[in-house]
């Protein structure tokens, strides 16, 4: 395993795109959704990978590992290929593996039919829709995720951008309201393909940036411009990423859970047709 992300396989293993690379990825998607569509469907998918990580009370970054594999697989592949709820749970079952929090794959299973039912409410989400179908049982989580493992060639580590933010908080002092706003949106940043553009430092760096528009903290602007500016990192990337998440914020307000089942459906049904 690679001891930080530059020697990674996330660097040099074709997991890190230019944005023309990801925008041909995306045309594949929008024959049958609008951009708004795609957009909804990445939200939608990683509220249901967190929903499952919350059930299994997983760790922050065991989620995000999951969101990434998810989004890994679906480079290449379509949800025709394989059902995106079966693939939501392999997801979570490999992350917890690999960040070495083993859970039980038939927990896994159990807990994903519940969060798929609708029968789990939590604070901070959304209840989902009773009409996802999930006819899968423990042998169809293991035998996709020897097609999810040959997906992505095996490799498995993935560098997450909260650690970085730890350091930089610890390094410039920032107040704790700071850290917690710039968590939530790394939160949200997996709600985008930014991980397939930026690397983990980027992201950080951009989260911290936003989180001064929810909490000033102690520094003064004079402080934090000379803060950024010592970072030596390329400011146009930080503010690409900015832009990118204040861009799936406003989507976020024509986002509608309860419709999210019926659209992926749909998008299947389409992909079908199309073949």
């Amino acid at each position: 395993m690679a001891a930080n992300y530059w020697e990674s396989s996330q660097l040099y293993v074709r997991f890190l795109l230019t944005r023309f690379e990801l925008a041909e990825i995306e045309k594949m998607h929008m024959t049958q959704l609008t951009a708004n569509e795609l957009a909804y469907l990445k939200i939608y998918f990683t509220n249901l990978i967190a929903l499952v990580g919350k059930r299994l009370h997983v760790r922050q970054e065991i989620i995000a590992t999951a969101t990434v594999y998810f989004k890994r697989f679906y480079i290449n592949n379509t949800f025709y290929d394989i059902d995106p709820y079966l693939m939501t749970t392999t997801c979570m079952y490999l992350a917890c593996k690999v960040e070495e929090c083993p859970h039980n794959i038939k927990q896994v299973w159990n807990e994903s039919k519940i969060v798929f039912s609708g029968k789990f409410i939590k604070f901070g989400f959304v209840d989902v829709s009773s009409e996802i179908r999930f006819p899968y049982d423990v042998p169809d989580v293991a035998e996709c995720e020897s097609y999810l493992l040959e997906e992505m060639k095996f490799y498995l580590v993935v560098y997450h951008p909260y650690q970085v933010l730890i350091d930089i908080h610890e390094q410039a002092n920032m107040p704790k309201a700071s850290l917690q706003a710039a968590w939530s949106i790394i939160n949200d940043s997996f709600k985008t393909d930014m991980v397939f553009v930026y690397p983990p430092h980027v992201i950080a760096i951009a989260a911290l940036f936003l989180s001064r528009v929810v909490d000033q903290g102690n520094q003064s602007d004079v402080e934090a411009q000379q803060w950024y500016a010592d970072l030596n990192v390329d400011v146009t990337d930080v503010l690409q990423v900015v832009n990118e998440l204040l861009a799936v914020y406003e989507v976020w307000t024509g986002y509608v859970d309860e419709k999210m089942p019926d659209m992926v459906s749909r998008y299947i049904a389409d992909i079908a047709a199309s073949c």
